[in-house]
């Protein structure tokens, strides 16, 4: 295989983008599961899978863009860097605020507008060509903005970046939206039960909104599972929208500290546990990657068919094996 002009020499079942890791070629990536779309390449010559195309724009087809993370190396001859002027665009920082000492709400603004759901995610990349995905919590039909949440991960280049240095007026490219788990109006009589551990509750809080927005008629649940009272910090948030709309119901849910106004537990135990109508729910899992393979797959032994679970799992890129000084 050839690599901008250069040649690799694949092992048997590898990927092109562990073939491009594995020969030190600079390579952009994140998740490795053809989620965050990070890695794109383009192939001049050879054939491209279907799996390495899944969630890719038309216009990105047809160019031979591919997700390097899901293509077998063995099957692409040639393949080189996109133009990532095509991909990503800047937006300008408008908000920065801590909602909790480890998370960051961030808003930016765009030249012109963005055409998205509430609940997909976009991929950030600054200024050293450090790339990665973040969920949208804004609405599109209520913000004039878009707003993510963004924890601070230990040794986390990305998000020390984003805490200490990023400012308020700066630019950032972004790409996207990206991501299928978003809210429709199909089945508004259905309950919709939200459950995510951590800044998971960004995506979800979008989508309730949305929903919301859109008077769905059927009840909407929203679990939000953390270990601490203080990792709650959507609570204030999330409280009034339960006192202003009567479907509407927030259950904060604590693995390591009594909640007098919530429950003891993981979210995603007590919200399966309290489904009991799985002909008419619909489900939102964003969160933990763990957690939201495993409560997919007990909703759907449970009896909720997967065309009613939607998934948003937080796929982390390896974070630095020293500790930030």
């Amino acid at each position: 295989m050839l690599f901008n002009d250069n040649h690799i020499e694949p092992l048997k079942d590898e990927s092109v983008l562990d073939a491009l890791i594995r020969h030190q070629h600079d390579v952009s990536y994140s998740c490795k599961i053809g989620h965050c779309q990070t890695c794109l390449l383009k192939c001049r010559e050879g054939t491209i899978s279907q799996q390495a195309q899944v969630g890719l724009k038309a216009t990105d087809v047809n160019q031979g863009f591919f997700l390097s993370c899901q293509q077998p190396a063995d099957s692409i001859k040639n393949a080189e860097h996109i133009d990532t002027k095509s991909l990503f665009v800047s937006a300008k920082v408008i908000g920065k605020k801590l909602c909790s000492k480890d998370v960051c709400r961030l808003r930016l603004e765009l030249p012109t507008q963005m055409y998205y759901h509430a609940g997909q995610f976009i991929n950030l990349k600054n200024k050293h060509g450090v790339s990665r995905s973040y969920s949208l919590a804004s609405v599109p039909q209520l913000d004039r903005y878009l707003e993510l949440h963004i924890r601070l991960m230990e040794n986390g280049e990305m998000s020390y970046w984003i805490f200490d240095t990023l400012e308020v007026g700066e630019y950032i490219e972004i790409q996207g939206p990206i991501g299928s788990c978003f809210y429709t109006e199909i089945n508004k009589q259905f309950n919709i039960v939200l459950i995510g551990t951590g800044t998971g509750a960004a995506p979800l809080y979008g989508i309730a909104r949305d929903a919301l927005n859109a008077a769905h008629e059927g009840k909407i649940i929203f679990y939000h599972g953390v270990k601490h009272n203080s990792d709650l910090y959507l609570d204030s948030e999330l409280n009034n929208l339960q006192l202003i709309n009567k479907n509407f119901s927030y259950e904060p849910c604590t693995t390591q500290e009594i909640n007098p106004k919530g429950l003891s537990g993981r979210c995603n135990d007590i919200a399966l546990e309290n489904i009991t109508n799985v002909n008419s729910t619909i489900l939102y899992i964003c969160g933990n990657p763990e957690m939201v393979a495993d409560t997919k797959k007990r909703a759907y032994l449970k009896g909720i068919s997967l065309d009613k679970i939607f998934t948003d799992p937080f796929d982390r890129k390896e974070l630095r094996s020293k500790k930030r000084e």
